[in-house]
């Protein structure tokens, strides 16, 4: 008997079928994992001359030494099998255990080779039709599968035909405590790694779909936003440092026409319009989806441009944008200046613009939606939801004055 580890192999004869001269198969049984497995070894022996302590020929019998020498030298195969597959750092199935034993295993299909090349792919299209914040979050994807697997299971890689839901729902629990994401943040990660494979299951190449019993749905996130009273706070904020008022000037900009951070640092002339009424339009396509904004620009908004253009035409206005962290920084800092409770950053001009600048003063959630370039409503719909529950909170203040 060979045993070590979670792995042991033994010889023993097979109890049925005996052949035409009353010998019977002998058997390699291989326990691996609390799972079991006979391997016929193509070699026969009658009970006379079988050991059955030592699991072999009986030294007494005259096949004894040709015959051990065999079944010493497919002991030897066994071994060497499960140390190849153990030392490569992959988890394996017995049935692989057993094909590679056999001589007749496929390469096997592995889960961080996977993500890997869909990461590639994206990286490719960044810039083009995907942004290259995108593809770091892919590549952080696979850092975080890589890590997962060397803490859970010692290995380097994972054979795709090993994933299960169990698997899945380790992962994302490692995702949640170890790594503390948040819950949607851990449920993109699970959609990237579904999105790779879902060629493999398509194809049959994954014979058990993994995620068909998963249960992991993004949460509604409401985002925060400013309020009028607020907004008109950063308005009056009076500031000598002319690096902080430029810093103010541009949240404001973006609080009045929704456009994201990367998309306002890509704002040139070119990409506003007039009309023969004298309204300005920035029309521009946003750089994560590629879809087209289409933004009239209100007379506040313009009046930003305009205080930044040598010439006094809007379209020639010249400031500097900050790099998104440095953006933060300053705008935080406005904000407790401003007396405002909740922290300020970039991305909540955009949420601003959404609610209060918009949709809060009867704005049409169709107009805010090709505004803000969102392909969809359904996009825009979180926007109204947040709306709604502010005009509940606002009528709940008077409830009590008409009973």
């Amino acid at each position: 008997m060979l045993d070590f580890m979670d792995i042991r192999f033994g010889y023993m004869l097979r109890n049925s079928s005996p052949n035409k001269q009353g010998q019977y198969p002998i058997i390699l049984r291989i326990t691996f994992r609390n799972e079991r497995r006979d391997l016929f070894t193509g070699l026969y022996c009658s009970r006379k001359d079988w050991n059955v302590s030592a699991g072999k020929f009986d030294r007494k019998s005259k096949m004894a030494s040709e015959g051990n020498r065999n079944l010493e030298m497919l002991h030897r195969k066994a071994a060497n099998a499960f140390d190849q597959l153990r030392f490569n750092g992959d988890v394996f199935s017995l049935e692989e255990l057993i094909d590679k034993i056999k001589g007749k295993e496929e390469r096997p299909q592995l889960l961080i080779d996977y993500l890997r090349e869909g990461a590639e792919k994206v990286k490719l299209r960044a810039g083009v039709d995907v942004t290259k914040a995108t593809y770091e979050k892919y590549r952080r994807s696979v850092l975080h599968m890589e890590e997962f697997l060397m803490k859970e299971f010692k290995v380097r890689n994972y054979s795709i035909n090993r994933l299960n839901t169990h698997f899945l729902e380790k992962y994302f629990r490692y995702l949640r405590t170890t790594r503390n994401l948040q819950h949607n943040t851990a449920v993109k990660h699970l959609s990237f790694v579904k999105t790779v494979l879902l060629p493999a299951i398509r194809a049959g190449v994954i014979k058990n779909d993994p995620f068909r019993e998963l249960k992991l749905r993004l949460k509604p996130v409401y985002p925060g936003f400013l309020n009028q009273e607020e907004i008109d706070k950063l308005v009056a904020l009076e500031l000598r440092d002319r690096n902080m008022a430029r810093k103010r000037d541009i949240f404001l900009f973006a609080c009045y026409t929704g456009l994201a951070y990367v998309d306002l640092k890509g704002l040139k002339g070119e990409h506003i319009f007039q009309e023969k009424d004298g309204t300005y339009y920035i029309i521009k396509a946003r750089q994560k989806t590629g879809e087209q904004s289409i933004i009239p620009l209100l007379p506040a908004a313009a009046r930003i441009l305009q205080s930044y253009s040598p010439t006094g035409d809007i379209r020639d206005f010249m400031w500097y944008v900050s790099s998104n962290q440095k953006m933060n920084e300053g705008i935080k800092i406005l904000g407790v200046m401003a007396g405002i409770e909740k922290p300020l950053h970039m991305h909540l001009a955009r949420h601003t613009f959404a609610t209060t600048v918009t949709l809060s003063n009867g704005v049409p959630i169709e107009s805010v939606s090709k505004m803000l370039g969102h392909a969809t409503i359904k996009q825009t719909q979180h926007y109204a939801k947040v709306v709604a529950s502010k005009i509940k909170d606002d009528m709940s203040k008077i409830m009590g004055l008409y009973r």
